[in-house]
């Protein structure tokens, strides 16, 4: 993979140097800062847990635990966690040394609680909204509690039961026996029930269950 001249990747030199605005050319790898020491470490630990891919050249380390990759990346495990765990920084070593821009917005937002590098921080708000809008935020069921899914649920069969017959009120929806089997009607009491439900329910519910009069 061609990393080299890609707005997609950058390395970990750059990115620490960049996320706290520094020149990564006048930076004297025997003195660096406590600031920058953090942002390297940071990225290199993300790296060493697999939460951003580290790419060496274009060409990815620390896959697996298989003996060939222990053979093939033996001479990381010596650059990397020298570095890493000692404080020996290589600037030719880290500036070789990929992170690819989705997986380091991914982690400042979701995992770090960190703004993004300002280098993509401007790319990381339209990636995130357009994840949003193109997904319609997809973790979004696993983040609520139990009741609320039953809440949810309850209301999607509601939909659909309705949906198969309108002609039927809020009591009959909240007592019909596919909804008492599957769809936790006792999360609600009656009238929250009507009070939730109101838009998935039918215009013969919102009337009170009362049929048009024929003329």
């Amino acid at each position: 993979m061609h990393v080299e001249n890609s707005p997609d990747f950058k390395t970990v030199w750059q990115l620490a140097h960049n996320w706290i605005e520094a020149d990564p050319d006048k930076t004297d790898p025997t003195a660096i800062s406590t600031e920058l020491r953090i942002a390297i470490h940071r990225l290199m630990h993300a790296m060493s847990t697999k939460e951003i891919t580290a790419r060496w050249k274009g060409l990815r380390i620390f896959r697996d635990d298989s003996f060939l990759s222990s053979v093939f990346d033996l001479y990381h495990d010596f650059k990397f966690y020298r570095c890493l765990r000692n404080n020996r920084f290589d600037k030719h070593y880290l500036d070789n040394l990929y992170a690819k821009r989705n997986e380091v917005i991914n982690w400042c937002i979701d995992v770090a609680r960190l703004d993004p590098p300002s280098c993509w921080a401007a790319i990381s708000l339209q990636t995130s909204q357009s994840t949003e809008t193109d997904e319609e935020n997809k973790n979004w069921y696993d983040e609520l509690t139990e009741r609320r899914r039953k809440k949810t649920g309850c209301l999607e069969l509601a939909k659909k039961l309705w949906e198969e017959n309108p002609d039927q009120s809020y009591d009959q929806i909240y007592n019909h026996p596919i909804m008492k089997q599957y769809g936790n009607p006792s999360v609600f009491t009656k009238d929250s029930f009507q009070d939730w439900a109101k838009e998935h329910a039918s215009e013969f519910a919102k009337k009170g269950g009362r049929r048009k009069k024929s003329t």
